[in-house]
């Protein structure tokens, strides 16, 4: 009943996000919505009693050695590109918008809450990405990688990282493996820490993913490779 329930508050609130996402984005619907920004909750608050998720079943990740400042649902693509038509598609970036998950921590208790944020990537990950920018769903920055090739997150006034490898692990046996025609799998869980350059911010977990894996070879695929995938991104500073 409990897992239900969970499974069920999840669903609802992706289709609050998909439906404010689709009714927004419709031309007819601007001059009923027009695109103002709107005082949304800011993130780093609200968050006593959330921990990171850290293991996936099997392996763990690091512990944060900070403090946590924000949650976010990304949204967006795993971009990889191909040498040959032989070789294995690789990875060269991502672009993603990081969705401010503060606004919906008050809705539960922290134990509930911490389950319904892992249950939201696989159910986000099916609504169109175009939409969800257009839409006036708060959001809290971007990640993408710079022209050198380095994860970057910029959240604006609130912070920016340019992260570096510290530890990934595989994601759970269970994870979402991608929307639609692109179920090739989950990407890993990953710690990243500040790589230098970074404001405010010094560590980024990736976790609780669904899709943005590449299919296995690029034998009859056509590069640049764009695969939808969503995750949870936790910030510390």
């Amino acid at each position: 009943m409990v897992a239900y329930r969970l499974r069920w508050l999840a669903s609802s609130i992706a289709f609050i996000l998909a439906l404010a996402s689709t009714i927004e984005a419709r031309p007819s619907r601007r001059d009923i919505l027009p695109n103002i920004p709107r005082n949304w909750p800011s993130g780093g608050n609200g968050l006593t009693g959330y921990s990171v998720p850290l293991s996936d079943g099997t392996q763990s990740l690091p512990a944060p050695n900070s403090t946590l400042k924000f949650i976010t649902i990304g949204r967006g693509t795993q971009n990889y590109t191909c040498t040959t038509t032989s070789s294995s598609p690789v990875l060269v970036g991502a672009n993603a918008v990081l969705l401010d998950a503060s606004s919906l921590l008050p809705l539960f208790p922290p134990g509930e809450g911490t389950a319904v944020l892992d249950l939201l990537p696989r159910y986000v990950i099916d609504f169109d990405f175009a939409a969800i920018e257009a839409s006036q769903i708060p959001k809290l920055g971007r990640h993408y990688f710079d022209s050198k090739g380095v994860p970057t997150f910029d959240l604006g006034n609130n912070g920016f990282l340019k992260g570096k490898g510290l530890a990934d692990i595989p994601a759970p046996a269970n994870a979402s493996v991608g929307s639609f025609d692109q179920g090739y799998g989950a990407v890993d869980w990953k710690a990243l820490t500040d790589a230098g350059g970074s404001v405010a911010l010094k560590e980024v977990y990736r976790v609780e993913t669904a899709g943005g894996k590449a299919p296995p070879s690029c034998t009859g695929v056509t590069a640049p490779i764009y695969i939808d995938y969503s995750a949870l991104y936790w910030f510390y500073d």
